[in-house]
């Protein structure tokens, strides 16, 4: 454990322990870490309006205020955190779409979502699309699911994904692998139809 996440780990369970100060010392903590998290979220959001002080406001609203979460480490925070911001923005993009009424939606590319897959994904996929397949992936394989929220949604690394679910390298490679090829099925299929 690296020092960073050690600090981390240990004002994350002085809070959780009632510790007065500790709730800001957190904050001040992982705020750069959340910031990662929301620029790397905002710039895959298609047209999001949304600057990442924003999202994190937000998040940290459900992610602190709202919800209890025993945080277990660093690593617990920041997956639940990736899991947290999708769900805003998810969230974001269904109470914009019903007020337009069925106007504009969000869409990404295919590449987007997919990258490091085969060639000839120009497919353009609406955002609720995507947020409504990784909650049948997690159905599947939640393991799959949450890695690609980490790559795909939080920015992370193969390796950074692999120290957060404390899985190895190889596992998260081939976790990795079967999302994409399964979102890909899903998505060039519903594109068919």
């Amino acid at each position: 454990m690296s020092t960073e996440e050690g600090d981390i780990t240990g004002l994350l369970q002085r809070w959780q322990q009632g510790e007065k100060d500790a709730e800001s010392a957190v904050m001040s903590a992982i705020y750069p870490l959340l910031r990662r998290l929301a620029a790397s979220r905002l710039r895959r959001s298609g047209t999001m309006t949304w600057q990442p002080t924003e999202l994190i406001h937000e998040a940290y609203e459900k992610l602190i205020l709202k919800q209890r979460v025993d945080f277990q480490n660093r690593s617990h925070f920041m997956a639940i955190a990736a899991h947290v911001m999708r769900r805003v923005v998810a969230d974001h993009y269904r109470l914009r779409h019903a007020q337009k009424r069925g106007g504009e939606a969000s869409t990404v590319s295919l590449d987007d979502v997919l990258s490091e897959q085969t060639p000839n994904t120009s497919i353009r996929v609406d955002l609720m699309d995507i947020d409504r397949l990784l909650n049948e992936l997690a159905a599947i394989d939640a393991r799959a699911a949450e890695i690609v929220e980490l790559r795909y949604f939080a920015g992370m690394s193969v390796e950074e994904a692999s120290d957060v679910l404390q899985l190895s390298e190889r596992t998260v490679k081939r976790s990795w692998q079967f999302a994409r090829a399964w979102l890909h099925g899903q998505l060039t299929e519903s594109e068919t139809t």
